[in-house]
């Protein structure tokens, strides 16, 4: 592993921020840290960079231990979430700077900073200032200028929070190419979960100082590890009681089940579809178009359900009573999740 995180603690007071935190990361990986504001994601971030120290435990860095490493001696560059600009220098001279630290001679960092501008598409603006810039050419002048320096990690604290929604999508693909491109291994902080699909190769889900899970986007989304991965990662309705669900084995204990848009589906009176028998009656109460399908909230009895349905399929209208069958669900015991198939669907080869 290229970044190492072995049985690191850290507290402020009384409160622990991070528990018995341990991780690996693979060189040329691109891992987001997701979770909860306060979780404790931030301080991790910041004591791979040598800005907090651990109460305990290791980290290393390409296999050296760095906790007695000075910040600035850990090749590592740091792009912030308010991007921490300098006011008064401009796009070149902010790019220019770690190098001009380093001592680099003139011709080199006049190489470094010109190609920099155009791997991150701002030429012709080396000499405006931050602020005449946009929020989205502010965040790739401080992504160049960590990168300025030349080193082997890269950490990324919110990268997108401060811009807003249209160039934030934008960024986000911009900068998976970008480090894909380079081949830095990079970790970045977010609570957004969609903003971590898309752009992270790995995901490590952190609450309240704890790692739940750690594994592609995919991974995670299928088989959560914890309760918190089922309900923090997706979208899905809790239900507390699912024994009112048609055909579901009943598992002692649980605590409640995750029902998620794509286990319901839902048809009109009219069309004939399988399964019909085992389909619970519900009334429309809401639909919304989002471009490819349609969102729709549905009641079943005390339950609000939401499912999708394709753009060329019957339209739906609200207070229209329809059939619903859920295919599966995640029941939850405690801290474990299971996947519960319903039971007229196990001697049948149905995809979904």
């Amino acid at each position: 592993m290229y970044v190492e995180l072995i049985d690191i603690n850290k507290s402020f007071g009384t409160e622990k921020v991070s528990d018995h935190v341990s991780f690996g990361i693979e060189k040329g990986k691109l891992v987001g840290l997701l979770g909860p504001s306060g979780g404790g994601k931030t301080t991790i971030l910041r004591m791979i960079a040598g800005l907090e120290d651990p109460d305990s435990g290791e980290i290393r860095v390409d296999g050296k231990v760095v906790n007695q490493t000075p910040a600035g001696e850990r090749g590592i560059g740091f792009v912030f979430q308010n991007y921490a600009l300098f006011r008064y220098m401009t796009v070149y001279e902010n790019i220019a700077f770690g190098l001009r630290v380093q001592k680099e001679n003139k011709r080199k960092i006049d190489e470094r900073v010109k190609y920099l501008i155009r791997l991150i598409g701002l030429d012709g603006l080396e000499d405006r200032y931050p602020a005449a810039l946009s929020g989205g050419q502010r965040q790739r002048v401080a992504f160049a200028r960590a990168l300025a320096p030349g080193p082997q990690l890269l950490l990324l604290d919110e990268p997108f929070a401060a811009i807003d929604a249209k160039v934030r999508k934008e960024l986000r693909s911009w900068l998976k190419e970008m480090i894909r491109t380079l081949g830095i291994t990079s970790i970045f902080v977010t609570h957004d979960q969609d903003e971590a699909i898309e752009v992270a190769d790995e995901i490590i889900i952190i609450n309240q100082g704890r790692i739940e899970q750690k594994g592609t986007p995919v991974e995670i989304y299928k088989k959560p590890a914890t309760d918190f991965a089922a309900t923090f990662f997706g979208d899905g309705v809790w239900v507390r009681d699912y024994s009112e669900l048609r055909s579901f084995p009943w598992v002692q204990g649980l605590t409640g089940a995750l029902i998620r848009p794509e286990y319901v589906r839902i048809s009109k009176k009219s069309e004939d579809i399988k399964y019909q028998s085992s389909a619970s009656e519900g009334v429309v109460e809401d639909v919304s178009f989002r471009g490819n399908s349609f969102e729709i909230r549905v009641r079943v009895g005390d339950l609000l359900l939401r499912a999708g349905r394709g753009p060329d399929e019957a339209p739906l209208d609200i207070k229209e009573t329809v059939d619903v069958f859920i295919y599966r669900i995640l029941a939850i015991k405690g801290r474990e999740v299971f996947l519960l198939e319903n039971e007229v669907m196990k001697d049948d080869s149905l995809i979904i």
